[in-house]
């Protein structure tokens, strides 16, 4: 299944996301010489915030997950009707409909 395959990339992507440098007990110094290191401080601030967004995508791809085991994948989680199959392949763990994805607080437009 694609969610299942995908829940695999993501948990191997954070896992190296999360990975420690390979010199243990080696942290950032901070001081006189700190331009030595700001490299090595953007590059764990960039990996911690990619691996935030990586875990949220994990969580999403769960739920999917879920709502397939429970019957309710593929149904928009504000108004109950079906999502569009083009929307579910672009994004499979999608939980609303174009419509209701697209307004203010999830409440589906007029006239549908």
């Amino acid at each position: 299944m694609a969610l299942q395959s995908r829940l695999a990339e993501l948990e191997a992507e954070l896992l190296t996301l999360n990975a420690r440098p390979s010199e243990p007990g080696e942290q950032v110094q901070y001081g006189k010489r700190a331009g030595d290191h700001i490299a090595q401080v953007t590059d764990q601030l960039t990996r911690a915030r990619a691996a935030e967004q990586v875990e949220m995508l994990v969580e999403q791809v769960r739920a999917a997950l879920l709502r397939i085991d429970e019957g309710a994948y593929g149904l928009c989680e504000v108004c109950g009707t079906p999502i569009s199959e083009g929307r579910l392949a672009a994004l499979p763990w999608a939980t609303r409909c174009i419509g209701c994805a697209g307004t203010a607080g999830g409440a589906h437009p007029a006239g549908r």
